[in-house]
């Protein structure tokens, strides 16, 4: 496994362990990918943003258990004021990773912490919530780490559907 310098100078895994499924149907039209911008600094790098319709399905990734579920907010916006208002599931996998989907549409989750989830079941819904200037899936992997932070987001691998479609995306960045 390659390595790079994180954000604290330490070593950190340059991609996941694990390979994910994109977190949303197949059918899904998927209009862009951004990979920049505040939440995707220092311990939240690698995180990727799916630009989808409000109320798209929202698929676990990969088999896991759910280690933490916020489905109450309904507040979102396009200032740091609503960092802390994103509705969010978060799954422990194997490899010791974690993944986390967040901007879901409120009381749409259909999971509980301590829930076991299989790859491809439906877990939420997308929807407005937390900092956010359109409509997204804020999709995030990342590992334990020993620093302040407690964590460091690495780049996911995607187990693609139809070859070729999600690095079509990954290479195009919305304005």
């Amino acid at each position: 496994m390659s390595e790079v310098e994180g954000g604290e100078g330490l070593p950190v895994p340059e991609q996941s362990r694990n390979e994910y499924l994109r977190p949303f149907p197949q059918s899904t039209i998927v209009s862009g990918v951004e990979t920049e911008g505040p939440a995707h600094t220092g311990p939240f790098r690698g995180a990727v943003d799916f630009i989808v319709p409000l109320g798209t399905p929202v698929l676990a990734p990969l088999d896991g258990v759910v280690k933490m579920v916020v489905d109450d907010n309904d507040r979102f916006g396009v200032t740091e004021e609503f960092k802390d208002d994103a509705n969010f599931i978060t799954i422990r996998h194997v490899n010791d990773e974690l993944s986390e989907l967040v901007h879901l549409a409120k009381g749409s989750a259909r999971v509980k912490k301590g829930d076991r989830v299989r790859t491809g079941q439906q877990i939420a819904t997308t929807g407005n919530s937390g900092w956010m200037d359109q409509p997204h899936l804020h999709f995030l992997v990342f590992q334990p780490a020993n620093t302040q932070e407690q964590f460091q987001g690495v780049t996911p691998r995607f187990r693609e559907r139809k070859p070729g479609l999600l690095t079509k995306f990954l290479r195009h960045r919305t304005l």
